[in-house]
């Protein structure tokens, strides 16, 4: 079915499509082939609950970050930002979500040369933070991959040494100065990679499984961000041919495998939260590659139609000139 059209003058817009939103365009039959249309089409029902799941997960993350803060005190704003660094990389994500919805879904926005200037700064500066967030685990993997035997004796176990504590599986229990001598008589080896925080050799290989997933999630979710940038960057300009554009379509998949592996580690040491709230990122990332099918869709109609998609003067597709008409 040739897509129908509403009355009123053409108008180009820089962002390479209609000014209204794509599920509005979209016929059923042009959606209902494949799983990322049917979803375009009911994204409305799915993906503000998604988006409010998410929230309620950033709130109880910025409640663990700031138990870690005060356990581990700072001396520096990047103190403050490590401590935050699960906090504020959720908060750049809903920063890319929101750049990404009006960049696909709502393209009348965007089309807007100072709203697109904002959202390609917020764009940026949301990567920013992810990159940090990267430094961050990193810097924390590196650590447990570097930890040393530590010798557990009376001026390890002093008040001198400040607030002790042993971990386990991300849980970091007190460890009081006459248990720390008790600790100091067995027989048993211990390392640490935190200042004042013990583990043993089981905790030890949990820390090295848990830093490893964290950074890989981490890794994972930063390619997919990227290609999803340079997925809509492409598709305003209608490039889809190449070996270059096929890896990238394909860079978010590859990544979605990590990170399911990733929350699947996580649920099988009992921290079914994190396992919760990577899946429901991959449900909200589903409406924007469902957004970037649709508007894919429509662009196959408007060629299949036969009709002429004008390059805008930023380069981006426009909309089609009705035969006779004077654009």
């Amino acid at each position: 079915m040739a897509p129908t059209w509403g009355s009123g003058p053409r108008t180009r817009t820089a962002c390479g499509l209609t000014p209204d939103p794509l599920h509005r365009e979209m016929t059923p039959g042009a959606l209902a082939g494949n799983t990322l249309g049917l979803m375009a089409r009911y994204q409305g029902y799915l993906k503000w609950p998604i988006y409010s799941l998410l929230f309620i997960n950033f709130l109880l993350y910025l409640g663990e970050d700031y138990r870690t803060l005060a356990r581990e005190g700072y001396q520096s704003v990047w103190d403050i930002t490590g401590a935050f660094a699960t906090s504020l990389d959720v908060a750049g994500w809903f920063g890319l979500l929101l750049v990404f919805e009006i960049e696909t879904y709502w393209q009348q926005v965007y089309a807007r040369p100072r709203i697109r200037v904002a959202l390609n700064l917020l764009r940026w500066g949301c990567f920013a933070i992810l990159a940090h967030t990267l430094v961050v685990y990193t810097a924390d993997f590196a650590a447990v991959l570097d930890a040393e035997p530590t010798s557990v004796d009376e001026l390890f176990c002093s008040t001198g040494n400040g607030d002790l504590y042993t971990l386990n599986n991300q849980v970091y229990t007190p460890l009081p100065a006459a248990e720390c001598l008790g600790l100091a008589n067995g027989e048993q080896s211990y390392w640490s990679f935190e200042a004042g925080t013990l583990v043993d050799a089981h905790s030890l290989r949990i820390a090295t499984v848990q830093g490893a997933a964290s950074f890989v999630e981490c890794l994972a979710w930063l390619a997919a961000g990227l290609a999803f940038a340079a997925l809509a960057w492409m598709k305003r300009r209608n490039i889809a041919g190449g070996l270059l554009p096929r890896a990238i379509r394909q860079t978010p998949h590859i990544s979605y495998l990590l990170i399911i592996s990733c929350a699947l580690s996580w649920g099988w040491y009992g921290h079914y939260l994190y396992t919760y709230d990577s899946l429901l990122w991959l449900g909200g990332f589903a409406m924007i590659e469902a957004n970037l099918s649709a508007w894919q869709s429509r662009i196959q109609q408007l060629v299949g139609a036969k009709r002429v998609v004008p390059e805008t003067t930023s380069g981006g597709v426009g909309l089609p000139v009705e035969p006779g008409s004077d654009g």
